[in-house]
């Protein structure tokens, strides 16, 4: 009868007395007790396995690294196009500020060229304060800067080939009773009224300028004074 060199439980309580103190009992049965019995190396599998384990959590470190890497460069060029475009927006809005003041800029001198030449003509036809602002402000709508050039416009503002001289001799046609030494003959007749009527035509300087243009123009046409 041969040995076995395990058996189980159940085989264990068939054997002899004598049979039973050859084996000891371990987790799946007994097993034989014998000397010399070769053991399989299993040192080798056991390095190789660790050397498997240690490339594993290596690439996967280096796996997390590369992608910790992309992140960042990914968030880094985001930041690069964010700040571009910021930049961008505040570099076009101060380009935008900056045109509106120069155009506003533009503007204002180009008014204040338009006015003063209307002034200037005014005062030549009139020494009269009153009068040479009722006559700078007709002036003043009939005149264009057109390429650093005063133009005359017509009525309806639009450009004409007449010189400021011709427009000149227009304002004095049409406004006589604002031109010294032109004023109609309607106006001095009531040169012929009494002195209490003569007072009726005067105002204050005050009351005057608070008149639209019109009035004014009515005013000054009618004979009136301001005083």
């Amino acid at each position: 009868m041969s040995i076995k060199y395990t058996v189980s439980a159940e085989e264990f309580t068939t054997l002899d007395e004598s049979q039973q103190g050859l084996y000891s009992q371990g987790e799946d049965g007994y097993t034989l007790n014998v000397d010399g019995v070769p053991q399989e190396d299993v040192s080798g599998l056991k390095r190789k396995i660790d050397e498997l384990l240690t490339e594993k959590k290596t690439a996967q470190q280096k796996a997390q690294e590369a992608e910790q890497l992309a992140k960042a460069e990914h968030e880094a060029k985001l930041k690069k196009a964010n700040d571009y475009e910021q930049l961008y927006n505040s570099s076009e809005s101060e380009r935008q500020k900056a045109s509106e003041a120069l155009q506003n800029l533009q503007s204002q001198i180009e008014r204040q060229q338009i006015n003063g030449k209307a002034l200037e003509l005014a005062t030549g036809l009139t020494k009269d304060t009153a009068r040479a602002k009722l006559l700078s402000e007709q002036i003043t709508s009939r005149l264009a800067l057109v390429d650093g050039e005063l133009r005359v416009q017509d009525a309806n503002g639009n450009l004409t080939v007449s010189s400021v001289e011709e427009l000149t001799q227009s304002i004095k046609t049409e406004y006589p009773f604002l031109v010294d030494g032109l004023e109609s003959s309607g106006g001095g007749a009531t040169g012929g009224n009494s002195g209490g009527a003569s007072d009726s035509k005067t105002v204050s300087r005050a009351d005057f300028d608070a008149m639209d243009s019109y009035k004014r123009m009515e005013y000054i046409k009618s004979g009136g004074k301001i005083i």
